[in-house]
């Protein structure tokens, strides 16, 4: 029984060394380059079996143009309930984000466009602000989505983009309910098929007087969950705490 839970712990291990490779790195992770990167008391062969059992659990594939793994949506999914430790934002961050609404949000449409500036500048991803009692949406960032190579492909920009353009599907899927502050739609789960290569992070916000909204980041499923969450519930913390002025 020990050694089957040590197996398993293991197989947890290969897997968000792979997955935290990969999101630095954007290239498939074979098992020398995973070797040489961390400490991990295996050999190349018994890595590359691991591999083989990612597999077969849907958790990682490869590229067929590389004997390197990369994760399936069912392995991001996988590391964000089970192995990401979420980090803190930090607090020079926060400084600097409440100094923006300090300078520069002195109405409903500054604070609505600051927002949605400052989250995609602030991560390089593309940004959605949406205002329910008023039908406001700001987006930012379309410009973004072309430096990560994931869109380097035209054909899966031009898909990205026209998603981002028509946006009644994608402000849909922003508008679902979900019961945390923050939610993660990962490739196929926003069931928008132009959206597969991309995951979307959706935080609310509410005030007393019943003003809500929805704040999201649109990027290639290789983001840097464990920043983007708490970045997003922090800013959907200040929202709610601002738009209560206006």
């Amino acid at each position: 029984m020990a050694r089957s839970a040590d197996h398993e712990e293991r197989r947890k291990r290969i897997l968000e060394v792979t997955i935290e490779l990969y999101l630095n790195s954007a290239q498939p992770v074979s098992s020398d380059s995973l070797l040489k990167s961390r400490k991990i008391g295996l050999s190349s062969a018994s890595v590359r079996n691991v591999f083989s059992e990612l597999e077969e659990l849907g958790l990682l594939t490869h590229p067929h143009t590389s004997a390197g793994r990369i994760p399936t949506d069912e392995g991001y999914r996988f590391y964000l309930n089970v192995l990401m430790e979420k980090k803190r934002l930090k607090k020079d961050e926060g400084d600097f984000i409440d100094k923006i609404y300090e300078l520069k949000v002195n109405e409903l449409d500054d604070l609505l466009f600051e927002t949605s500036k400052l989250m995609s500048d602030f991560t390089h991803y593309a940004s959605i602000v949406y205002l329910d009692d008023d039908d406001k949406t700001y987006f930012q960032g379309l410009r973004y989505i072309l430096e990560h190579p994931e869109f380097k492909d035209v054909q899966r920009a031009h898909e990205v983009l026209e998603a981002l353009e028509t946006r009644a599907e994608l402000l849909d899927l922003v508008k679902q309910s979900f019961s945390d502050r923050t939610h993660v739609y990962i490739g196929k789960e926003s069931h928008c098929s132009q959206m597969e290569y991309c995951s979307v992070v959706v935080s609310k916000y509410s005030s007393a007087d019943k003003k809500d909204g929805r704040l999201a980041l649109i990027g290639p499923k290789r983001m840097a969950y464990d920043k983007v969450i708490p970045l997003m519930d922090y800013i959907a913390q200040v929202m709610q705490d601002n738009i209560e002025k206006y």
